[in-house]
Order: structure tokens, then sequence, then C-alpha cells
């Protein structure tokens, strides 16, 4: 903590900001970004307002990784001094941080208290919404799918209208294209953002991170990898998808399980309120 403080020279160079809809990716991404010995992946940060609180699973809020001392996270974050991103910088030692909170207010407060010096990236992720849709009524079986349907039309609408004022550099990933071509959307990626792409990138199922939120599916698999290791907190799975992830293995799997599971009235009302937004991300 004293570093914090005595060091005055910023060692957080640049902010990524992952944009999209929730199951869309961004933790994946997220944590193969953080698989770099130059980036510190914070999930999704804005969860950092409400550490050591209780969410509404009955799980204490904090590190999904570390049962307890956790080198990011462990320690109060300061109420005054160097912001958000700087703190993480100098705790991970990593001049790159990424934030995955998909809440436009929160990325227009923070953008808005670091320096203008820090390069400020934006990431649209963008997934088929049918497949996002499939994978909310999964989770939450008794939500309609036109409700469904209309909040992820607003989502994506709230991160393009972001991309279209946004001061810093702007770059598109797809899902799909992560899942089926990984490495050529991390090497062009890791060098629109200014660092060298790595192949442990491609496996971060073993790779030491603190994030904050986040998809539990894609963290169940790097606690059971890890776990291998040295025991840690455990990642809580859903019914609904603990087969999946169960079987799962250590490994970045395209998943199409909306053409199998969505039924016809399901996907009628996601086409009549979606269809047109979802255009240019249908894969």
């Amino acid at each position: 903590m004293n570093g914090e403080v005595v060091n005055s020279e910023r060692r957080n160079k640049t902010v990524i900001f992952i944009m999209g809809a929730g199951h869309s990716g961004t933790t994946l991404l997220g944590l193969m970004l953080g698989a770099h010995p130059a980036v510190c992946f914070a999930g999704e940060a804005w969860n950092s307002t409400r550490l050591s609180t209780t969410d509404a699973q009955g799980r204490t809020v904090g590190c999904n990784f570390c049962t307890e001392g956790c080198p990011v996270w462990g320690d109060p974050l300061p109420s005054t001094g160097p912001d958000l991103y700087e703190v993480l910088a100098r705790r991970c030692g990593r001049p790159f941080v990424v934030d995955s909170t998909k809440a436009v207010g929160w990325i227009d407060q923070q953008t808005a208290l670091v320096p203008g010096a820090v390069h400020r990236h934006l990431v649209v992720l963008a997934r088929d919404g049918r497949a996002v849709v499939n994978s909310l009524l999964r989770k939450y079986p008794d939500a309609r799918p036109a409700e469904l349907a209309a909040e992820w039309v607003a989502q994506m609408r709230r991160t393009e209208d972001l991309a279209a004022r946004w001061p810093g550099t702007v770059s598109r990933v797809h899902y799909e294209d992560i899942a089926t071509h990984p490495e050529d959307v991390l090497s062009h990626l890791s060098a629109t953002l200014g660092f060298s792409f790595l192949p442990a990138m491609l496996d971060p199922w073993l790779s030491v991170q603190h994030p904050l939120g986040g998809n539990a599916g894609t963290q169940y698999i790097v606690a059971r990898e890890r776990a291998a290791r040295a025991p840690g907190r455990p990642v809580d799975l859903k019914r609904t998808e603990r087969a999946y992830y169960l079987g799962h293995p250590p490994a970045i799997v395209l998943d199409l399980r909306w053409r199998e599971e969505m039924s016809e009235p399901a996907l009628r009302a996601f086409d009549a309120i979606a269809g047109e937004t979802n255009a240019p991300y249908a894969r």
C-alpha cells in the first residue's frame, strides 16, 4: 500500500474496457488478455465499490479465486490518491489494466478520473444475440424471450452509442471468432492495444489472476485447473450449467447450443424484436 502513495510515477499507462452484452465472452477475453505478464484483468471492476459485502448468492464480494489475502483486492482501496486503475497497476505490477464492466455510467465515470495521458481503449465484444438470449433462458428459465431480446437490444445500442463517442481507440471482436480463430484474433487485438501476443494468452486456465464478478462457468474451469495445484475459492455453478462445465476441457470451445436448444417460439420472438439489430452480429 505504501507504494501507492509514496511513488508518484504513474505505472498504469493504458486502460482497456471490454463492452458488450453479458454472456458474450467478456470474461473469457479478459482472462486471455490477463494471461499476458503486462496485463492486469480486473474483471467487472465496479464490484470494487462493494468489496466484503454479501451478494445475492450469499457470497462475500471479492476475488473470484483467492480464499483470503488476495494481493490485489485483499487490502482496502484508498479513498483518496491514485485512481482505481493506477492502484491495480501498482498492486499487480502491470501497466495495462482491463475492466469488463458493462455499465456505461461506470465507464464514463472512470475514464473521467484517469489522467489525459493514459491511453483508453474500448473493445466492443459482440456475439450472436440468439446465443446470448438462449444462455439467459438457460440461467433464468422462467424469463420471457421477448423481454430478454429487448434487454439485449438496449445493451447493444448503449454499447454502440459509447463506441461512437469514444475518445480513444475502438476495436471490434466477435466471440465466435475468438472461439474458432483465437490466435489470429488475439494477435491482431494485442498489436492494437500496444503489447505483443504471447502463446500463453491461448491457455489462460492456469494463469494466476484476480478478477471480480463475471461469468461463473468460464471461471469454474480456471478454478478447477488451479485447484489441481493448490486449493482456492470455489466457483459456484447454477444447476443448469453444471453438467456442461463439469465436463468442459481446459480449452476454448465454440458454444453454439442455441441452435439446438432455442425453441421456435423463442426464435420468432427474438427475430421480431431483435432481428434487425442482430444482423451485423449474426453468425
